[in-house]
């Protein structure tokens, strides 16, 4: 019994999102991500608090977070010894005893990955001497035996270890980032300087941020850390509803809440197999689809259902928006994980309404097939039915329906290009024209059915889009509809 891992299974290009995201181990197997950013991902202001956000929460639930500049990897006088010990025993083959890992699953992992980092170190110096590997093997158990007790606080992989380097590692520090993800561990490494190299191979997700070559990362790193987590508000009554349409009766279960917000609880992600949902109330039942189907005006009047998201940082400020869909009664909205990851909680713009609803209730996700399910009591607008017909065929007419850059509820048609499979998701590729933004809004058949939500493009081509297909769908939304 040992770990296996799946290496950047989905892509994440937000910060927040890598913070967010929680593996589990399923059949002694864990999604990691290994990413590298050239550059900041965001603002210095920005990307402090998202970095203290995580910081704080890893305080406060007892996870494993730790955030670099460098690496210790010059042992202290009495470690040498013991080090070299250890360096001997990996170099012949031996099992390591590192304290402060006591997962079952790990054991032996470390000298696999250890291995490969090795075997890196040789490649780029073919002339190296057995000292000098040695000396590599000693320099790497420093920085590594250094780093567990912070990535594993219980020694167990329910620790959700996560690593951050910030700043630009020497090559010690490199060949130990790609060490980590073996561990089970999530790494990033953040060079704000702009980096003019990627340093972490073809391993590793290389993303473009932004340059800021004259930021001081310990001290940004210090305000990080000094950030103290978040408390829990006291209920106050909802201020009342401000509305440009007098005469539009709004539920007080959907006014404006408070300008502090409580952070998103995220619950575990359940496996397929196994659904967290709540007692499961009598089913929708399909609604036959007529002769013909509707025009496109039609299909757009659909829109109504479909919303906007702002994510909302642990300030109350957007850092980022998507789309959303009303799938059920009692204001169920189906969108992506990488949206509703994002933040601590979101407010939701409905079509033909000026007012701004607030929530924060995430109630389920599932990291791998990149979906989410918030809920916004008493919305008013009716759901849009999940497609459960037959397998739907390449070349059939489509529409989209999402706020593509802030541009609310655009409508927009093409036709199925074909399937796709992404890690295990069933995804399906279409042709309506979408943009960032669009991210969790609707794919619709002609019959104004739900056949996808909508994920993510292929960058350099034209309207290659994907969305979770509505077999996905299905089980995460079982017990809902």
């Amino acid at each position: 019994m040992s770990l296996s891992i799946r290496q950047n299974p989905m892509h994440l290009s937000l910060f927040s999102a890598f913070c967010g995201i929680r593996s589990r181990v399923h059949a002694e197997q864990k999604d990691v991500y290994l990413l590298e950013w050239l550059g900041l991902p965001e603002s210095p202001d920005i990307f402090t608090r998202q970095l203290g956000a995580a910081i704080a929460q890893a305080r406060a639930h007892k996870t494993g977070f730790v955030c670099v500049t460098a690496l210790q990897t010059r042992p202290a006088p009495g470690d040498t010894a013991r080090l070299a010990a250890q360096a001997d025993t990996l170099l012949s083959g031996g099992r390591l005893s590192l304290s402060g890992l006591d997962d079952p699953l790990l054991e032996g992992v470390p000298e696999r990955a250890l291995g490969y980092a090795l075997d890196a170190y040789r490649a780029a110096h073919p002339s190296a001497s057995d000292s000098m590997v040695k000396n590599c093997a000693v320099r790497l158990l420093c920085a590594l035996t250094g780093l567990l007790p912070a990535l594993f606080p219980t020694g167990m992989l329910t620790d959700q270890p996560k690593c951050v380097y910030l700043g630009v590692p020497d090559q010690t520090a490199c060949l130990l980032l790609r060490v980590l993800p073996h561990l089970g561990c999530d790494t990033a490494l953040i060079q704000p300087q702009g980096g003019a190299l990627p340093l972490l191979g073809a391993d590793a997700v290389v993303l473009h941020g932004l340059a800021q070559d004259d930021l001081d990362v310990n001290a940004l790193l210090r305000t990080a850390q000094s950030t103290k987590p978040a408390e829990k508000p006291q209920k106050q009554s909802p201020r009342p509803a401000a509305s440009r349409t007098p005469a539009q009766s709004i539920p007080s279960q959907m006014q404006p809440q408070p300008a502090a917000r409580p952070a998103v609880s995220i619950p575990p992600r359940p496996s397929r197999a196994v659904s967290s949902a709540p007692t499961a109330t009598p089913r929708q039942s399909q609604p036959s689809a007529p002769d013909s189907p509707p025009d496109y005006e039609a299909l757009a009047a659909l829109a109504s259902s479909v919303v906007m998201i702002d994510v909302l940082d642990e300030s109350g400020q957007p850092c980022s928006s998507g789309s959303g869909v009303l799938i059920a009664q009692g204001g169920i909205i189906l969108t992506n994980f990488h949206v509703a990851s994002r933040g601590v909680s979101y407010a939701i713009h409905l079509e033909n309404c000026d007012t701004v609803f607030y929530t924060s209730e995430l109630l389920k996700y599932h990291a791998d097939d990149d979906l989410a399910l918030i809920r916004l009591s008493g919305c008013p607008a009716r759901p849009i039915p999940l497609y459960t017909g037959p397998n739907i065929k390449r070349g059939q007419p489509v529409v989209a329906i999402g706020s593509p850059l802030g541009l609310f509820n655009s409508v927009s048609d093409g036709i199925i290009a074909g399937f796709r499979r992404l890690g295990d998701t069933d995804m399906i590729q279409f042709t309506a024209p979408t943009s960032p933004g669009s991210s969790g809004g609707a794919l619709l058949d002609r019959f104004g059915r739900l056949i996808g939500i909508v994920t993510a493009g292929f960058e350099g081509g034209q309207n290659l889009n994907l969305a979770v297909s509505y077999t996905a769908i299905e089980p995460f939304v079982r017990g809902f509809l």
